[in-house]
């Protein structure tokens, strides 16, 4: 179905709480974890996607199999869950990941210089099970991670199928997507990519002063880790940290006073 406009509905429960109430296809928050006892304080937490990664492992690097079956037989139903499966030229084997999940994604750092990239990542995809959802990723730091280029990637993501663009940063040296792409340019993206089907997620070292550009652009997702834990994105979930940035987001997007979006 395509993508034609938002409606977002705030719902005050306390002097300092706001729950988004989704009336139909509202920006929603995902949070990336590590553990176990991470999903399971970010799974009742209010948030609305839940991704399974290892960030020592770099910006999508893979968690266990272990973990991905434990996680989402636990959660499934209740939250939607997506699996990061690494790089492409090093991805994890794809033979245990659990039918439940909702969306699969690989990265493409390093992949400039191969020759069939597409091919090697449709290969991968085309071995899911037909229910999972594919998603395409950008490096905005593309020469950081010798990735393709984003007129290759979009092209990729409707070829194989995709349903949803990942925009993320490859190096997490503390630089954000900001310090490569402008909100003019992620607003015109998205613009793209919703007139090709596409949602939009956005991710990349996004902090509370990003908010009010986070919502001119109007992602369909916006994705965090390092922001919503102790000291940097390898460390611990933080119950409180993660309460203040899903407040934040509320309280950006109730006040962004611009039309709501009528179209792509």
């Amino acid at each position: 179905m395509p993508i034609s406009q938002r409606i977002c509905r705030f719902v005050h429960l306390s002097s300092n709480s706001f729950f988004l109430q989704e009336t139909t296809n509202c920006m929603q928050l995902l949070v990336s974890v590590r553990s176990t006892k991470e999903a399971d304080l970010v799974g009742p937490s209010g948030v609305d996607l839940m991704d399974l990664k290892e960030p020592n492992l770099g910006s999508l690097g893979a968690a266990s199999p272990d973990l991905w079956e434990a996680v989402v037989s636990r959660w499934h139903g209740r939250i939607p869950i997506s699996i990061a499966l690494g790089e492409l030229p090093h991805a994890a084997d794809i033979a245990r990941i659990p039918p439940q999940t909702d969306r699969v994604k690989v990265g493409l750092a390093g992949c400039r210089q191969i020759a069939h990239w597409q091919s090697e990542l449709g290969a991968i995809y085309d071995q899911l099970p037909a229910q999972v959802q594919r998603v395409a990723v950008y490096y905005a730091d593309a020469h950081l991670a010798d990735s393709p280029p984003l007129e290759d990637v979009l092209q990729m993501a409707i070829d194989l199928r995709c349903q949803t663009f990942l925009v993320d940063t490859y190096s997490k040296s503390g630089r954000s997507v900001f310090d490569y792409l402008s909100t003019t340019q992620l607003t015109k993206l998205r613009q793209q990519l919703h007139a090709n089907d596409l949602h939009f997620a956005l991710a990349g070292s996004l902090r509370a002063q990003h908010l009010p550009s986070v919502v001119k652009i109007q992602p369909d997702i916006v994705a965090v880790r390092g922001v919503v834990c102790h000291r940097d994105r390898t460390g611990e979930i933080d119950a409180d940290r993660l309460r203040s940035y899903h407040r934040k987001l509320a309280v950006a997007l109730r006040d962004d006073t611009r039309p709501l979006l009528a179209g792509g």
